[in-house]
Order: C-alpha cells, then sequence, then structure tokens
C-alpha cells in the first residue's frame, strides 16, 4: 500500500506510514518517495564527506544509527529505510530530522532552524536561534497570547514573486522538558516524550497546521545574555549573518556543494525582510515579558 503525504509543500508517496506529515488527498505525481530496503553506500560519486556514520556528497547520502536504522537519501527524489530494530519511533526520528533535510538540500532547498507565528493580519515572524535558545518556548507563549504557531525547529524560507515566503516544515512541536515547563497551550500529557533516555516531547498539531506559504513580516534573532531584556533592530548585512549562521544542519552546506546556492538564498531574503535581535536574561524566569517585548516593539511596532 502507497501513503500519500505533503512535507515543506513536497508531495511524497511512502510504503511506510509517517503520521507527523500532512496526509495528501491529491493524487500528484510525487517529489520523493520513501521505502524500505537494504541499504549499502554504494555511491555513484566519491563522498566529499566520510565520518564514521555519515557519508555524503552532492546527490548521496548515508546515514545510520547504530542498532536503529540505516538510511540512503539521493537526488533529491528517494529515501531509503532499513530498520536495525522495532523501535519506530527512534527510526522515524531520525528519519524527519536528518533525510528531509538531506532530501531539501539535494533538491537546492535551503532549511532553516525557526520557530514561528502568524500575526492577527497573517503576518509571519521568525524565531531564528540555536537549539536550547528558547524558539519554541517564545513561540509557544505568542500563541498563549492569541498568535498562530506556524512551525517549530525548521522551514523553508525563499523568495516567490519577489516576496519573501517561509513554508512550514510539519505539524510536531518538540519540546523539552523546561519548555513544556514553561508554558500553558499544552499539557504535559499531551506530549509522546520521542525516545527513552531523551527528556524530549512530541506534540501534534495538525487541525492548526497552516501548510501553505506565508509571507514573512520579519526574522528575531534570539540570544540569552546578561540579566535585562534587549531588542534592537539590525542592519540588514547583519541579519544576512545570522541568518546564515542558522542554516538547519549548515555543516552540511560544503560537502553538499551549496556554498553558491546559501549565499544567494541568504542574499536575497536579507533584501526584503528587516532583522531584529532579542535578548532574554539567561538565569531569570522572564518569557511571558520577553514575549510581551517582542510584541510591543517588534509586532505591533511593525509599519507605525
Amino acid at each position: 500500500m502507497l501513503y500519500n503525504y505533503k512535507v515543506f509543500n513536497l508531495n511524497c508517496t511512502s510504503t511506510i506510514t509517517l503520521p507527523s506529515f500532512i496526509v495528501n488527498e491529491d493524487s500528484i505525481k510525487a517529489d520523493f518517495e520513501v521505502v524500505l530496503g537494504a541499504v549499502a553506500p554504494n555511491f555513484k560519486k566519491e563522498p566529499a564527506v566520510k565520518k564514521p556514520f555519515t557519508h555524503f556528497n552532492e546527490n548521496e547520502f548515508f546515514y545510520q544509527v547504530p542498532d536503529i536504522a540505516r538510511y540512503f537519501v539521493t537526488d533529491g527524489n528517494k529515501v531509503v529505510i532499513e530498520p536495525l530494530c522495532e523501535d519506530w519511533d527512534s527510526i522515524l526520528l531520525f528519519f524527519y530530522s536528518n533525510c528531509i533535510a538531506a532530501i531539501l538540500f539535494q533538491r537546492d532547498l535551503i532549511p532553516f532552524h525557526v520557530s514561528g507565528v502568524l500575526d492577527k493580519n497573517d503576518g509571519l515572524w521568525l524565531f531564528a536561534a540555536p537549539s536550547r535558545t528558547g524558539k519554541s518556548t517564545t513561540a509557544l507563549k505568542l500563541k498563549e497570547k492569541g498568535y498562530t504557531y506556524f512551525t517549530d525547529d525548521t522551514a523553508l524560507i525563499t523568495i516567490e514573486n519577489d516576496t519573501c515566503v517561509a513554508i512550514a516544515s510539519y505539524p510536531v512541536l518538540r519540546a523539552w522538558q523546561n519548555t513544556m515547563n514553561n508554558q500553558r497551550v499544552y499539557d504535559l500529557s499531551e506530549g509522546k516524550q520521542l525516545r527513552a533516555e531523551v527528556n524530549k516531547f512530541g506534540i501534534a498539531f495538525h487541525d492548526d497546521f497552516v501548510s501553505s506559504s506565508q509571507k514573512v513580516k520579519g526574522i528575531i534573532f534570539l540570544e540569552m545574555q546578561g540579566d535585562t531584556i534587549q531588542i534592537e533592530r539590525l542592519k540588514p548585512a547583519l541579519g544576512m549573518q545570522n541568518l546564515g549562521n542558522n542554516i538547519y544542519r549548515s555543516k552540511w552546506v560544503h560537502g553538499m556543494n551549496k556554498q553558491l546556492l546559501q549565499f544567494k538564498t541568504v542574499g536575497a531574503i536579507s533584501q526584503k525582510v528587516p532583522f531584529w535581535k532579542a535578548i532574554r536574561p539567561k538565569d531569570k524566569a522572564s518569557f511571558d515579558s520577553f514575549a510581551d517585548a517582542i510584541i510591543e516593539q517588534i509586532i505591533e511596532a511593525d509599519g507605525k
């Protein structure tokens, strides 16, 4: 049986169920397929990067997680999964986080490390930061205050018809327990622990998911330092630099020969959207007031 899905606005067919993705009701030709099978890293072209568990070049990506699964992604149109256990939650967790990113890079699409919300006028605000800086918590705080949750952790940002737009990944929020403790949108009981040894939870929001591309109103870089909340507008050149530092799986860019694509993508975005830096105290409970400051000084101040 074949299942039809959509992720990052790409059509996918799969021989296995992929519960994090959106079911695709349209009978449109698939952009890529997901199948089960034996995986051996038989490369047509010598890998540019060889690490103990990862080999890849521009169009071929081999990845293995010991005792979990092996994966092979090719030409931006096929993922082969070889399970090494019966733990499908773990098998799919690594598929979602790595194989889909490889598909995007192979298709000349750059994923960014961002969360995001939509304001009351459907303007999209993205939060960019490394893991554990507060992207998800900040977005959830804005959802508490009436904003629509758009994406967690990753999105495509691109230019369409001379406008900067973003496409969400898929409707699953992956939150550390500290994030869950700092928000009131979801109860911890609604989440599913992703792996027994990791204190991180997945929460599906399929019913509220916005799958279409949305116009980006601004990109806000989050930082933790000092003891006060600080917000400042960034010049395009500095915003461009910061955005380049927030590419998802950025260490793959060179090995996949996407340096020029990165430069063009980040440069085009920096010409179309404004950037801000928002700093919150590292060792102080400040997420609620931090969200209020972002609303007052950035979102509601936009256009005034």
